[in-house]
């Protein structure tokens, strides 16, 4: 009687079984990484609505600064994601799809601003 079969099926029964992508975990980091430059966005809008209303853009260009500090926090923390999902960052598919899922979950806080005005 040929073993081979039942060494293969052993074989496979020890294999670890490789986990589907987490697509909620990793759409939830997403959010996570635009969290600060949406809020500093939110911040910049109001000070250019105060800055037309009272002519002193001082305030806007003291914001600047930080907000370049926001956004290079912001692509430090995108950079990681690759190698925390790398079953997504090898797939456009899985890419699309969490984008997607941002899309609603933390949506662009400019949208909510344009139609405020």
């Amino acid at each position: 009687m040929n073993k081979l079969p039942i060494y293969m099926a052993l074989l496979f029964l020890t294999i670890p079984v490789m986990a589907a992508p987490n697509l909620e975990d990793a759409t939830k980091d997403v959010c996570k990484c635009l969290k600060q430059p949406q809020n500093k966005l939110r911040q910049a809008v109001e000070l250019i609505k105060k800055a037309q209303s009272s002519g002193d853009m001082s305030q806007i260009m003291a914001a600047q600064g930080d907000m370049m500090g926001v956004i290079k926090a912001s692509t430090r923390c995108f950079e990681a994601l690759p190698e925390k999902y790398p079953e997504i960052n090898r797939s456009n598919e899985l890419k699309k799809r969490v984008m997607v899922m941002a899309k609603t979950q933390c949506p662009n806080p400019v949208f909510g601003l344009s139609k405020q005005r």
